[in-house]
């Protein structure tokens, strides 16, 4: 699959990363539930930390709406556990150190904070159906740029 072809109708990618834990995700175990992934570009930075708080504190809600959230950097699975820990996540975030998902994804983003061969994820958001499918995208090219959280509420809320 090219870095290009993940759009809105389409199966999402597969992957398998590890969390926090080192325990391994794969996002096909996750169907059967709409699912959120949130890619962001660095653990603990302060717009990252400001969107996965966002995303703690309206877990419930989107729980209502059937679907469950992961996080998704390119930190190694250490850093995320400091970070999850440290804010008080309570959903998974998986490192994708190898940023093979990001690629896949197609939200490479070059050179983060200015610092060549350091390549991250774009912020991103995906919400996917119950079957797998992408329903939503949400892609920034500036990482000081947040989602649009009423936006994607109000997706999962009329029915993904």
């Amino acid at each position: 699959m090219t870095a290009s072809s993940v759009r809105v109708g389409q199966k999402a990618p597969d992957f398998e990363l590890p969390d926090e834990n080192m325990k391994n995700h794969k996002l096909s175990d996750y169907r059967g539930k709409k699912t959120i992934l949130a890619f962001f570009p660095a653990a603990e930075s302060p717009v990252c930390t400001a969107e996965m708080c966002a995303l703690r504190d309206s877990l419930d809600e989107l729980r209502d709406y059937g679907a469950q959230v992961l996080g998704i950097s390119v930190d190694g699975p250490f850093a995320n556990k400091f970070f999850v820990q440290n804010r008080h996540l309570n959903f998974p975030v998986l490192s994708d150190f190898a940023r093979k998902t990001i690629k896949k994804y197609g939200i490479v983003m070059k050179k983060l904070a200015n610092m060549d061969g350091y390549n991250a994820a774009k912020r991103s958001v995906f919400i996917l159906d119950e079957q797998g499918k992408v329903r939503y995208k949400w892609v920034s090219d500036n990482p000081l740029v947040e989602p649009n959280y009423a936006e994607i509420k109000a997706h999962l809320k009329k029915g993904a």
